[in-house]
């Protein structure tokens, strides 16, 4: 029998295969696709599976169904005219106040079918085309820490990319291997409400010069976001909301200029932190935190200085190191206006996958995408690697790209270094959340930062006649739920008053398991504990992680420059 035509054919398939007297086997096959830069089109892929339905009497069971239930409701949510390829979805928040009640209901009606609690069930997973009702449904159901299974529908990143192409320009044979269903790694272009996003790295300068580089010889546009130059600035300390005049402007940027003005002396060289390495183990050593209790300035000046640097940590103050953000600061031309313009005025105008894909068929390598590594083992004068379909492959050397955060997972020989894995676990600093957010009428261009709220920053992204798009930063992503469009309003309020919200996105990178954070800076004394670590090769398998390199670390340009020097030291082992 052929079932087809809705998104849960399989599902429908296996039920009636269950319900049947007989060994069934299924097979299904989907290819999930969508209109360009759709969400649909994000995070769709294809895949197949085939189970053996039957009883005890047919063979081993491995698995038995002892409850279901399904609800369903008609409105309109995702359609697809005749003759369209490309199926249409509604605004997502919409879907939401149905879907997410069906599914709680549907749970508890599947618990009383199979004469359980919620309690006794030891793993669940929530899967759907509704990504934000997927999120959600995911907190409602009463159940224990670590039973929700891990969301796997989120890839090659800037790193990886970078790597395969020069390996084949260098004239090696180069296979890439992707553990996600998209290139990008830690950047992520979607689409928000008809508007191009970055869900993850965005942000490109000329300060950055191998992300730079790459733009001009793709010869690719650049587009600015408007609240990096803004109109208007806030601060909102302890809630109380300070509409910023020129004055007080240049009062913030002066104490953010005698702050830094040190990085110069500590760091005269941004891409080798440690070449004045007694003072760059001093500025290691102490959090931004401590260091601005230590500092000759006005608590203005203090409360602006904290607001910024836990954008930059996405984490709070006492979680990043001195020294980490004077190497924002310098890379960043140690000018505060320049900073800026480094850190969050221009992008490219078709996105950073455009990047990904122009570097991915420039090299010409193979990709495989959907391939997560389970080993990397290296034998003699070659190196095995193990994918987790149980698939080894064998290559003269290996550059690996992953984050600091999932790299410890993959099993290694010979073994990572301690330190390499002790910090892996303790996280590096980005642990927040960014969130794209649409209001009603034109706010203007602005920029509102703020001290103890849910939201520590929040600028102009886009303004339309009826509509402005602004982007958010969090450092604590459980003082905001980002799927609660109620509670982001109510957090968006404290910094932009009056604000109306229409929609909001964003993404987990931090239940995401090939990611495991955001963007990476260094806690205190990371530098002296762990940094010579972080530089080693081991034999032939070479690192390449934005994650652990010099200058531009945790940017795109940091995962760029990390792959170009691993290939060019794995040409040197090889030649």
């Amino acid at each position: 029998f052929d079932a087809a035509g809705s998104v849960r054919s399989a599902v429908g398939a296996l039920r009636a295969a269950l319900a049947g007297g007989a060994p069934t086997l299924v097979a299904a096959g989907d290819l999930r696709s969508g209109a360009p830069t759709s969400p649909d089109e994000a995070a769709g892929g294809d895949a197949g599976a085939a189970v053996l339905a039957g009883d005890a009497d047919d063979g081993q069971v491995l698995a038995e169904l002892i409850g279901a239930a399904s609800l369903t409701e008609e409105f309109l949510d995702r359609w697809r005219a005749p003759g369209d390829t490309d199926a249409k979805v509604w605004e997502e928040r919409f879907g939401e106040s149905v879907y997410v009640p069906l599914g709680r209901d549907a749970w508890e009606l599947a618990l009383k079918d199979a004469g359980v609690g919620a309690d006794e069930v030891g793993r669940v997973a929530v899967v759907g085309t509704h990504a934000r009702s997927v999120k959600a449904l995911g907190r409602k159901l009463g159940i224990g820490d670590g039973v929700l299974a891990d969301d796997r529908s989120a890839t090659v990143g800037n790193a990886g990319a970078a790597a395969s192409r020069d390996c084949m320009e260098n004239g090696y044979r180069t296979l890439l291997l992707e553990a996600r269903n998209r290139l990008g790694g830690r950047t992520f272009t979607a689409d928000f409400e008809g508007t191009h996003v970055e869900l993850g790295g965005f942000w490109i300068h000329h300060t950055q010069p191998f992300v730079w580089a790459e733009k001009e010889r793709y010869n690719l546009e650049i587009v600015e976001t408007p609240g990096a130059v803004p109109d208007r600035m806030a601060l909102t300390i302890d809630g109380k909301r300070l509409e910023l005049s020129l004055a007080q402007i240049h009062e913030a940027i002066a104490g953010w200029q005698s702050f830094t003005d040190a990085g110069r002396e500590i760091m005269p060289r941004n891409w080798d932190i440690l070449y004045n390495r007694d003072a760059a183990l001093q500025a290691d050593s102490v959090s931004v935190r401590d260091k601005l209790a230590q500092a000759d300035l006005t608590p203005f000046q203090k409360q602006f200085i904290s607001a910024i640097v836990a954008t930059m940590a996405h984490n709070s103050p006492d979680a990043m190191s001195y020294i980490e953000m004077l190497r924002w600061h310098q890379c960043g031309g140690g000018y505060f206006p320049t900073f800026m313009d480094a850190v969050g005025r221009f992008s490219l105008k078709d996105g950073t996958i455009k990047l990904v894909e122009k570097m991915v068929q420039d090299g010409g390598a193979e990709v495989r995408l959907n391939t997560p590594v389970k080993s990397v083992h290296e034998r003699g004068d070659r190196v095995a690697v193990t994918t987790a379909q149980g698939e080894t492959l064998v290559a003269a050397a290996v550059i690996a790209c992953l984050p600091m955060n999932t790299i410890f997972n993959i099993d290694f020989d010979p073994p990572l270094p301690a330190g390499v894995v002790e910090a892996g676990r303790q996280r590096h600093t980005g642990v927040g959340f960014k969130l794209y957010m649409k209001v009603q009428g034109d706010v203007g261009n602005l920029l509102s930062v703020a001290t103890s709220a849910p939201l520590d920053f929040v600028m102009t992204y886009k303004q339309a006649g009826d509509h402005t798009i602004l982007v958010g930063f969090g450092q604590d992503p459980a003082a905001l739920d980002t799927a609660d469009n109620r509670a982001v309003e109510n957090a968006l309020r404290q910094l932009v008053p009056g604000a109306r919200l229409l929609a909001a996105t964003s993404y987990d990178w931090n239940n995401d398991p090939y990611a495991r954070g955001t963007y990476c800076s260094y806690r205190p004394g990371w530098l002296a504990k762990y940094y010579a670590d972080f530089q080693k090769d081991q034999g032939r398998i070479f690192f390449g992680s934005s994650d652990h390199g010099e200058g531009w670390r945790g940017f795109i340009d940091g995962a760029i420059g990390g792959g170009i020097k691993a290939a060019q030291r794995v040409k040197d082992k090889l030649a």
